[in-house]
């Protein structure tokens, strides 16, 4: 744009300072109007998506957004499941140890308070070890045995430990006070810890991931483990995803299963929304299975200035530079990418960056108003330039003209036209007397040509020419030759044509030029041969 402006005030400059040709003048005018096509080309663009660099900005916001979460939610994860690892292990030598030391197997613990009990402060110390490490809001190891196989559903009852700490944060706590969610009251009271407001003395293993799987399995690898969908912690309203691990002795034997719980409340501390230009970013992790992403079944971090809700699933829409995500309320772009972690279920789980539409359709709105406004002002700007041009330039060889019909006095005129210029000069220097070979060359031979054109119009059309030698107008013309205005017309057409002009206008500047220069007989002459 400054580089065009530049170039128009050239122009300008040097039509101001010399006298150049009308071809040029004109040309600037030609230039003027291509440039009000382009801006019209420009808009056409921007409708339909060419122009705008706001998508752009969305998409390359949304990819940082996601690689920062994907970077932070691995780093968490991968820190859980290498604590709940080395709790496992741990705990596995733990037991093997007890086990040899008592002369009993895992089967011998059922109905064993006493053996139970020791156990537990065993397992205590494990996962209190493990609670303040880590950034967990929970860790709990479970036994494969129960204090009572007399009670009903003895089966799915379990002995062992769950620490929770009592307040949820984001941060690391450097000294955490936990709580005894499960496990025996002796425990509680001999580490001066608090019970839990729906404390229970056992596990149920129907509602903890993982038991069912590992318990039944005739060979469990070392090393195994499996985060669950997101869950309601039994007897409570806080929801948590599950990480089990199983416990296992150096044969391989199941003793349970051990693990951490990553808690909404935490998610949702540790990633809050970010504000941006296009609207609050919000990031979750959930499983997605034929292009639905169900976000029920995972973690979502603040939700502050949207509409998700914790018990959406999502339809994936795929496009160009990021995704659209259909909610009930509001749809959503949006990023994801694939996390790699062993997971519940064959879904295979991300990490998503979301944004509200509507916020974003809306940026883009104003960003494409404002490119078209400076499209539409640009257009403008032109179209008044080339107004501004036409009639500067076009005025004076106007003005000439009549000056030349009228016999004006011509000297020490000045149009800045070349051609104009030169018609003065000869014209003032004759003084209405001039004679055809004192004319221009360029004059000359218009002369030359126009007067072998006569010969060439019909009977009809010299007469209608002769109505305009003697000085009628137009309108007189089919009175006087008694035919229709259609008719004139078109023998006008064809006298233009034929003698090469393109207007009565100029038609009668060229017989006023043969008058002048006492030539006229030369049309009549030519007209009779």
């Amino acid at each position: 744009m400054k580089h065009t402006i530049q170039e128009i005030k050239k122009l300008l400059r040097l039509f101001s300072e010399r006298k150049i040709t009308l071809q040029w003048k004109l040309m600037l005018y030609l230039i003027s109007l291509i440039l009000s096509g382009l801006g019209i080309a420009a808009i056409l663009l921007v409708v339909i998506g060419g122009f705008g660099r706001t998508e752009e900005k969305i998409s390359k916001s949304l990819e940082l957004q996601l690689e920062q979460l994907s970077e932070e939610v691995e780093e968490e994860l991968e820190e859980y499941t290498g604590y709940a690892l080395q709790m496992s292990k741990r705990l596995g030598k733990e037991i093997d140890n007890f086990l040899e030391l008592k002369g009993i197997s895992i089967s011998d613990l059922n109905n064993q308070t006493g053996y139970l009990l020791e156990l537990q402060d065993i397992l205590y110390n494990e996962t209190n070890t493990t609670i303040r490490m880590g950034r967990s809001s929970g860790v709990f190891a479970t036994l494969d045995a129960t204090v009572n196989t007399k009670i009903p559903n003895a089966e799915y009852s379990r002995s062992g430990v769950y620490l929770r700490l009592i307040n949820v944060s984001s941060n690391v706590v450097l000294s955490p006070e936990t709580i005894l969610f499960r496990g025996s009251s002796d425990i509680a009271r001999n580490y001066g810890l608090e019970l839990h407001n729906r404390w229970n003395l056992e596990f149920n293993t129907k509602a903890l991931p993982g038991w069912k799987e590992y318990s039944k399995k005739d060979r469990i690898s070392h090393g195994e483990y499996i985060w669950s969908y997101r869950m309601k912690l039994p007897n409570t309203w806080e929801d948590v995803m599950m990480l089990a691990v199983p416990i296992l002795g150096r044969n391989g034997e199941f003793y349970g299963v051990c693990g951490v719980e990553l808690n909404h409340v935490h998610f949702k501390l540790e990633y809050p929304s970010k504000d941006s230009e296009y609207g609050s970013m919000i990031s979750l992790i959930a499983p997605m299975k034929d292009s639905v992403l169900s976000v029920n079944n995972g973690m979502i971090g603040n939700t502050e200035g949207t509409w998700l809700a914790e018990t959406e699933k999502l339809d994936v829409e795929d496009k160009k530079g990021y995704n659209i995500y259909h909610g009930r309320k509001t749809d959503y772009y949006g990023m994801s990418k694939a996390i790699d972690f062993k997971m519940q279920g064959k879904d295979k789980w991300m990490t998503a960056v979301l944004i509200p539409k509507g916020a974003c359709d809306r940026k883009i709105l104003v960003n494409r108003l404002f490119i078209i406004v400076g499209i539409v002002c640009f257009i403008v700007l032109m179209y008044m330039s080339a107004m501004y041009l036409s009639r500067r330039f076009v005025r004076p060889i106007l003005k000439g003209f009549q000056d030349v019909q009228e016999g004006t006095e011509l000297e020490n005129r000045h149009s800045n036209i070349k051609e104009l210029e030169e018609l003065y000069r000869y014209i003032s220097e004759k003084d209405k007397t001039i004679s055809v070979n004192d004319l221009p060359l360029p004059i000359e031979e218009l002369f030359n040509e126009f007067a072998e054109n006569i010969n060439k119009l019909t009977k009809a059309e010299y007469q209608i020419f002769q109505y305009y030698m003697e000085g009628y107008e137009v309108s007189q013309v089919p009175s006087i030759a008694c035919v229709s205005m259609s008719t004139v017309k078109k023998h006008n057409g064809n006298i233009y044509r034929k003698l090469g002009i393109s207007s009565n206008n100029e038609l009668m500047m060229y017989i006023d030029l043969f008058r002048r220069c006492g030539c006229l007989e030369r049309l009549e002459r030519q007209a009779e041969n």
